[in-house]
């Protein structure tokens, strides 16, 4: 069931994308195609006719005047200022412009081009122009139409120059999202098979060693009336004690591979074998609002040693959140319409084979 709610999440989210990208197609939000007139220092006399010259530094001075029309927030502004903050785009524009953009003029194989050095901080929409366009110098190439030389200044030229097409944003960043994430699960499972494979190796050798059959002695008088249908003796109660002693301690991915092998024991007490028991689901909702009495290990990274100042209402937190998993957990474990689906109620008409009795 889990798989078909990612599956339906992924497909909601690149329906989304396409609408998004396909409303920006429309409108052409990114002015595909279209000119940008700007201002060159930097170009010096005879550049034009030259037939391969090398790259030389420019600056770009660009209008805000020009950069709003050219955006044109007049028709839809909130297109424009779609994901700032602020109201005032003509303020942030006059910001961002006031000084020239430092840049170099290089010859490709596309003709001339600029490429144009910004700071972090783009004004919408140019800084979706620039993520989308940027080359592996994080820098921002413009191609140069046309330029005229100003006869009054010297180096100074008037010019217009064009972007590359900007297309599917939205998408490419749900799919890029996707792979990284799934790339991300991968190495975290790769990483906890380590610990896994630790953990379950030491609780093998308790087991064989009788320790874990000791710690079922003492654990019986807290745990046996939580989990009343564990026989008595059964490994799986000092299992279920050092899963949440791991829990309680923060020991983080360590108290995974012991509640993996709590469960384990628990389904070989399991008379219907794909229907969870009401000691699993107890297992489940003390996991999950486990007593912490020391911080999480998450917490200690961020706030290091402060961290121990918030004992005390992570512990009352944490034991209200518990007694109340506990409560639920027993009281939904008594209703009627729960009772009839209990793999471990008498004379059970789906029991397995090999479940306890």
């Amino acid at each position: 069931m889990l798989n078909y709610i990612w599956a339906g999440l992924i497909i909601i989210s690149v329906v989304f994308a396409l609408y998004k990208d396909g409303e920006d197609l429309y409108d052409n939000s990114y002015r595909n195609g279209e000119t940008l007139s700007v201002q060159i220092q930097g170009i010096p006399p005879g550049y034009a006719d030259l037939q391969d010259p090398g790259p030389i530094s420019v600056s770009v001075k660009i209008s805000p005047a020009d950069y709003i029309s050219f955006f044109d927030p007049a028709k839809d502004m909130d297109r424009v200022t779609r994901g700032i903050k602020s109201a005032n785009v003509w303020d942030e524009a006059k910001e961002f412009f006031a000084k020239p953009l430092p840049a170099k003029l290089v010859t490709t194989s596309r003709g001339r081009e600029l490429q144009l050095a910004v700071p972090e901080t783009l004004p919408t929409p140019f800084n979706v122009i620039y993520e989308s366009t940027k080359d592996d110098n994080d820098l921002l190439p413009a191609y140069l139409n046309e330029w005229t030389p100003d006869p009054d200044t010297p180096n100074l030229a008037t010019a217009s120059i064009k972007f590359a097409d900007v297309s599917f944003v939205s998408v490419k960043k749900v799919s890029s999202i996707m792979f990284v994430k799934a790339n991300a699960a991968v190495m975290f499972g790769i990483g906890l098979m380590g610990v896994i494979a630790l953990w379950m190796g030491l609780m093998k050798i308790a087991e064989d060693a009788g320790l874990i059959a000791i710690f079922v002695k003492l654990v019986r008088p807290i745990l046996g009336p939580l989990f009343p249908q564990i026989p008595k003796d059964h490994p799986a109660l000092g299992l279920i004690a050092v899963n949440l002693a791991a829990n309680m301690l923060a020991l983080g991915n360590a108290a995974t591979p012991l509640g993996i092998k709590a469960m384990e024991s628990l389904q070989e007490l399991n008379k219907e074998k794909d229907t969870a028991t009401n000691s699993m689901v107890m297992l489940l909702a003390m996991n999950t609002a486990s007593i912490q009495l020391l911080p999480p290990v998450t917490l200690i990274a961020v706030l290091g040693l402060a961290a121990a100042d918030l004992f005390l209402p992570i512990f009352l937190v944490t034991l209200v959140s518990l007694g109340v998993a506990i409560t639920a957990a027993k009281l939904l474990g008594r209703m009627k319409m729960f009772k009839k689906t209990d793999p471990m109620r008498p004379n059970n008409p789906n029991a397995e084979k090999g479940g306890a009795a």
